[in-house]
């Protein structure tokens, strides 16, 4: 039966947020304000919009109008057909006088008076039928606008690069700033004259105005304060501009995503140019200012109101919830030993104490099976050493009996001390981290009294770079590399083993080169293959001692190319030993 008497009551973590949320949605004014806001400017934006709208329609109508009066000015001459015939005749140099005085120049006269802006009427003829009629240009009167007309022959511009790239049919027309236009802020109407008997074209009108005299008597004020005015052409080149010297504020692309104008375009119908109007987006919210004033104000109280309660509340469920994830953090990285100090009576003290016996528990179950791994591994280095030491020792007296048998007595001399000093570090306290320095050592000596027994046939070069030789490494792990080249890698009368123990970052990396046989890379992975099938125990042996002491990512791996040789590393971090008590 449960019993239920020692079970803790307390206010769940559920009440507590549930109580800070009813404590932010208790402002209804919040909403309402929000809302009466946002539906208001939502209003008067778009009242103000539709406003806009039609203002615009009326410039774009006015402008069109404008345009118009143009090209009708232009279709004076293009339509006149009895003006046609007069331009298409031959004449005497008395004939081409009276011709163009009385009924050329009148015609071109009246075409010119017609519209109300002032336009500049040039008729340009590809024969020289009529005499040329022109005024001397000067940079006031282009400044000025003047009312203007003249017949030219095209051999002027014949070679012009506008007019070899003009390519209108006889029955259209185009609009394009040419010659000086851009540098006077002119645009020209150009369009073929036509003989009407031959219906081919016979010169090319072409009529300038100034783009001002097109948008002079536009009302920006209807448009609101602050509002510009910009004039585009095809390109979304900027052509006339409501201030002067004005210059487009943003490009195309960041007009359509800007929020600080609100833009409204309208093409001109007759003519390849868009009016753009950028609209500041304050000056049609100013009917919402005093909503939004007090909006602001009720939504600055509830903000204070809400960062308060939830600062409170945010704080007190941190300081709990920060102490279990600093605890975890710390018993990932490896402190068994951590646990969770709280006091209280909800859900937090349930798992403080539930983490407590967690990690009593895990650091339990990890001390027994690391230490029974770590002396299983140890164990059976112990009887790896067993059973290398004594066919070592062997093969060490039978050298050392027959050199004294052949009087051999230095090299005997030599051969004994360096068998002392290998069993003097080899044996020594028992330790099991070593710095890298005495591992050296050891196979230094080792290797040495192999020299010794093979008659200097084996040449060695141990390459440590100075900052390494102070590190910890695990005891006895170049020795059966080392040795297993002597057995099996060893195919001619000299061998060469090249020990490098370098630094890289935060691990140390020691590689044994030699120029054996090599092996096949089935062989590699039988090393390191466990079971029945597995070969090359003291290899498998030293990497696995390498794992159980600084984890997964560390150990041993092996390169190699038959008839070349074969390159073990083995990685392991940086650390320093630990002080010992002589």
């Amino acid at each position: 039966m449960i019993q239920h008497s020692n079970r803790r009551r307390f206010l769940p973590i559920l009440y507590k947020l549930l109580i800070s949320n009813l404590a932010l949605v208790i402002i209804p004014i919040i909403v309402i304000g929000c809302y009466a806001y946002i539906s208001s400017a939502r209003s008067v934006e778009e009242h103000t919009r539709n406003n806009l709208e039609v203002a615009v329609s009326q410039i774009q109508s006015n402008v069109e109008y404008r345009v118009g009066e143009i090209i009708r000015s232009s279709d004076e001459i293009y339509q006149d057909q009895g003006l046609s015939t007069l331009l298409s005749g031959y004449y005497l140099d008395w004939e081409k006088y009276q011709v163009t005085t009385q009924y050329v120049m009148p015609r071109l006269e009246s075409a010119t008076n017609l519209p109300k802006s002032k336009i500049k009427l040039s008729l340009y003829l590809h024969a020289p039928t009529i005499s040329e009629f022109y005024y001397n240009e000067t940079e006031q009167s282009l400044i000025a606008g003047e009312r203007q007309y003249e017949i030219l022959h095209t051999s002027r511009i014949v070679d012009k690069a506008w007019y070899q790239n003009l390519r209108i049919g006889y029955d259209e027309m185009k609009w394009q700033q040419i010659e000086n236009d851009a540098e006077y802020g002119y645009i020209s109407l150009l369009r073929h004259a036509i003989n009407y008997e031959t219906f081919q074209s016979i010169g090319l009108i072409r009529a300038s105005v100034k783009l001002k005299d097109i948008f002079e008597d536009v009302d920006f004020n209807q448009l609101g304060e602050g509002t510009q005015l910009f004039v585009l052409d095809q390109d979304e080149q900027l052509l006339y501009s409501s201030s002067p010297g004005g210059s487009l504020p943003y490009t195309a692309e960041e007009l359509n995503e800007s929020r600080d104008y609100l833009k409204i375009s309208k093409p001109i119908h007759n003519i390849p140019v868009q009016i753009v109007a950028l609209v500041p987006n304050a000056s049609f919210k100013d009917n919402s200012q005093k909503v939004r004033n007090v909006t602001i104000i009720i939504c600055v109280i509830s903000i204070l109101v809400m960062t308060l309660v939830s600062f409170i509340m945010a704080r007190m469920f941190s300081s709990r919830l920060s102490k279990l994830v600093i605890s975890l953090e710390a018993f990932k990285e490896g402190e068994l030993q951590r646990r969770i100090q709280y006091t209280g009576n909800d859900e937090f003290a349930i798992i403080a104490e539930s983490f407590n016996e967690m990690a009593s528990t895990t650091e339990q179950l990890i001390d027994e099976v690391y230490t029974s791994k770590l002396e299983k591994k140890e164990a059976e280095l112990q009887i790896l050493h067993s059973k290398i030491n004594p066919h070592f020792l062997y093969n060490t007296f039978s050298s050392i009996s027959r050199m004294a048998k052949l009087g051999e007595i230095d090299k005997l001399h030599e051969m004994i001390r360096a068998l002392a000093k290998f069993y003097r570090l080899t044996l020594n306290k028992g330790e099991m981290l070593i710095q890298v320095e005495k591992e050296l050592h050891i196979v230094r000596t080792y290797l040495d009294i192999q020299n010794i027994k093979y008659a200097e046939r084996i040449h060695y070069h141990l390459d440590a770079e100075p900052e390494t030789l102070g590190l910890e490494t695990v005891k006895f792990i170049l020795q059966p590399f080392v040795e297993n080249v002597l057995e099996h890698a060893w195919y001619d009368d000299e061998i060469k083993i090249h020990i490098k123990v370098k630094k890289h970052e935060e691990h140390v990396h020691i590689e044994v080169h030699d120029n054996g046989l090599g092996m096949k890379q089935e062989i590699i992975d039988a090393i390191f293959t466990e079971g029945a099938g597995g070969i090359g125990y003291g290899i498998r042996n030293v990497d696995q001692r390498i794992k159980l002491h600084y984890g997964k990512d560390y150990g041993v791996s092996i390169r190699s190319e038959v008839g070349t040789g074969t390159v073990v590393t083995i990685v392991f971090p940086v650390k320093s030993p630990p002080s010992r008590q002589e």
